[in-house]
């Protein structure tokens, strides 16, 4: 059955569709334009981030996790991470996160954690709120640790309990990911910031057990980053 095609198709076309599937033999008037060409172009590989704790490989496995991917993006990330918090720039109060990424999504924020070189981390799909004290429900939000030299493979933590996925408290200068990553207080000084092994609404710690005995259960951060993931088009080629 055509007839549903012919208020999007031209009169002719349509006449020549029709006389086509009659005579399937005859001539027919319309023009055939020849098909596409396939161009076979390598893609260049996007410098996604100037960071000071991250690699770009590190950014295509967490493009990765952002898209749920089974298979690690290797080249070609989706998306640009443009930087919208640096602490040696814009200071490591938890309160500067919120003041500069209010009403912003899609962010990852990215530490380094004093002493031990652990990069820990998670991704915040939703809004922050800097007038806001509340758990946000997310389905989407992960935490993460970071492949290093003191640690062989990246370890990814996913919500499970949604409506208890991250707390935001501008006012009490906090920022958790349930209790599998939380951040108080001045990042660099206060030596706040921990990491639970009995998460209550992610799968899993980030935290290995030998970093994190009674000693160093709390941590200082050396840095941290928090870039916007943007969309990136994909590239168009011309016929």
């Amino acid at each position: 059955m055509i007839s549903p095609y012919q208020q999007i198709l031209e009169p002719e076309l349509w006449l020549d569709i029709n006389s086509k599937i009659v005579a399937p033999n005859e001539p027919i008037s319309s023009s055939v334009l020849p098909p596409r060409k396939i161009l076979n172009v390598t893609l260049p590989t996007r410098t996604t981030l100037t960071s000071n704790i991250i690699t770009d490989a590190h950014t295509l496995e967490i493009s990765s996790w952002i898209d749920k991917r089974k298979s690690r993006y290797t080249e070609n990330n989706p998306y640009e991470f443009k930087l919208l918090v640096r602490g040696s720039r814009d200071g490591f109060d938890v309160k500067t996160i919120y003041e500069i990424c209010d009403k912003v999504s899609n962010t990852v924020i990215v530490l380094k954690v004093k002493d031990t070189g652990e990069i820990l981390g998670g991704y915040i799909p939703c809004e922050l709120d800097k007038n806001k004290n509340e758990w946000i429900y997310s389905q989407d939000s992960f935490a993460f640790s970071l492949r290093t030299t003191n640690l062989k493979n990246s370890i990814l933590s996913r919500v499970y309990k949604f409506d208890h996925a991250i707390v935001e408290s501008p006012q009490h200068s906090q920022l958790f990911f349930g209790n599998t990553l939380c951040l108080l207080g001045n990042l660099k000084t206060d030596n706040q910031c921990h990491c639970l092994q009995n998460s209550f609404s992610y799968d899993k710690p980030i935290r290995s057990e030998e970093l994190m005995d009674h000693r160093r259960c709390r941590f200082n951060v050396e840095e941290y980053e928090l870039p916007k993931n943007i969309v990136t088009l994909p590239f168009f080629f011309p016929n």
